[in-house]
């Protein structure tokens, strides 16, 4: 018999989840989606042109700023859907700058802000009654040849987790029959995927007539999270167990510092060509890994006690280049017409640090990729106090997973301005697609997910 004690294992030099690792790389990566009401309208499109918070961070070069300064407070309603609702809202961003003349030429703009970004789309549901397979199945035939240590030393966690948690038994010859034994009466697998960050950033700008520089400093704190829960039960009555829950939990939670550097160039009276670069940066990585199986026994005076593989692991992730090229076009005083593109690029090794982790992270990298953002959208003053905004963004994934890295975003919203005073509200919808396999069945899980998002800023100038 095994031991029947609860057991917490250092794993050796394999991560169990690359597809979450390398997505929780791409969200260290990016921008926060969202920001400003008036950023969110135009889908990220007025980052080219400037003029609020958001466009600030994005390139410093374009801060916003009167003779004085200003300050902008943003909140949001989110819905997000996977085959469960999620809801809630909060602060997205805070803003203060000011400005001071250097000359009759030069001002000077220094600002101060907080961002919020989260996805939480809840969990994805499957559910079977008399399914055609058991996932312990397919642990028997994946275990079947290997001992008990061999499973843990070559990665098979969750085959190594049911037969210490009384889900299969190994006999001669390292053979493998199940606990719960012949086809399960009733299987639910839930899944679940999200990610949260927050950021303190302080921007400053040399702005002239023709032409700007600036440079953001960024602190940046971020988890993201997936959890896989299966249960199956009615097993054959004869076998030691009737039914059991599987609980895998994957988390990443990290803190980073970037610079990002901003260029401004009014070309024309009515285009506006800006670009921006964050060098590749260093993030460092706490890492938390659980598989629990808690089963149930046939027999009600048996005893089998839950079993759970544990390990948490410390890293330094290298993370790449971003560079960002912005067109505006104004129409008078009519409106704007704008365009972002935005690279990410690779890297040849994730973890540098600790050094016995390097080929793990040049196997990391391998599964991640360079990939590119576009936004198109603009804005259209309708009276001089009423303006209409619009935009589309796209991105491609930042890895060979259909992860949900990938995405696609709409943006409308309204702006109402005053002398000193205006506000914005926006609403944005954003589809992502991903999937997993079925850990029972191995086929493909299609995991989409929409996310509807409805924000509003209050601004003002001093």
């Amino acid at each position: 018999m095994k031991n029947l004690l609860l057991c917490a294992l250092t794993l050796g030099a394999a991560s169990t989840a690359w597809a979450q690792q390398s997505t929780s790389v791409v969200w260290m990566q990016q921008s926060p989606l969202y920001g400003t009401a008036r950023y969110n309208g135009s889908a990220g499109a007025l980052a080219a042109l400037g003029g609020d918070g958001s466009s600030s961070l994005e390139n410093p070069a374009l801060m916003n700023s009167s003779t004085f300064g200003g300050m902008e407070f943003s909140g949001h309603l989110r819905n997000d859907w996977g085959d469960l609702k999620s809801q809630g809202g909060g602060v997205g961003q805070a803003y203060l700058a000011g400005a001071w003349r250097i000359n009759s030429k030069t001002r000077m703009s220094l600002g101060l802000a907080y961002q919020r970004d989260a996805w939480f789309p809840n969990y994805w549901i499957q559910t079977e009654i008399n399914p055609s397979q058991s996932a312990v199945a397919q642990w028997v035939s994946a275990s079947n040849g290997l001992s008990p240590t061999q499973l843990l030393e070559q990665g098979k966690y969750d085959a190594y987790v049911a037969y210490m948690g009384y889900l299969t038994e190994v006999g001669s010859g390292n053979s493998y029959t199940a606990y719960a034994d012949g086809l399960p009466s009733f299987r639910q697998t839930r899944f679940m995927r999200e990610y949260e960050r927050t950021s303190w950033s302080l921007p400053v700008a040399l702005k002239t007539d023709k032409f700007a520089l600036g440079l953001r400093i960024e602190r940046r704190d971020g988890r993201s999270q997936e959890r896989l829960s299966m249960n199956e039960s009615g097993f054959n009555p004869a076998g030691v167990t009737a039914s059991y829950r599987k609980m895998v939990v994957d988390s990443t939670r990290w803190g980073q510092w970037t610079v990002r550097l901003g260029a401004a160039l009014q070309a024309s009276p009515s285009l506006r060509l800006s670009a921006a670069v964050q060098p590749g940066t260093m993030a460092r990585v706490q890492w938390d890994y659980r598989n629990r199986v808690t089963p149930t026994a046939t027999n009600p005076e048996s005893n089998l006690t839950p079993f759970e593989l544990y390990d948490n692991q410390t890293f330094s992730y290298q993370l790449p280049l971003q560079v960002q090229f912005g067109a505006a076009q104004t129409f008078a005083s009519r409106g704007a017409l704008c365009a972002v593109w935005t690279y990410t690029g690779a890297v040849n090794a994730v973890i540098i640090d600790p050094l016995d982790y390097y080929e793990l992270g040049r196997e990391l990298a391998s599964q991640l990729q360079a990939h590119h953002q576009v936004r198109i959208g603009g804005e259209y003053r309708a009276t001089e106090e009423w303006t209409l905004r619009g935009g589309y963004q796209w991105s491609e994934s930042g890895t060979e997973f259909a992860d949900h890295s990938a995405f696609q975003m709409f943006g409308l919203g309204v702006g109402y301005q005053e002398r000193d005073w205006g506000f914005d509200v926006a609403y944005q919808l954003t589809s992502r697609t991903g999937s997993i396999k079925n850990p029972a069945t191995e086929a493909d899980w299609a995991l989409n997910t929409l996310n509807q998002r409805l924000s509003a800023t209050y601004k003002v100038r001093f």
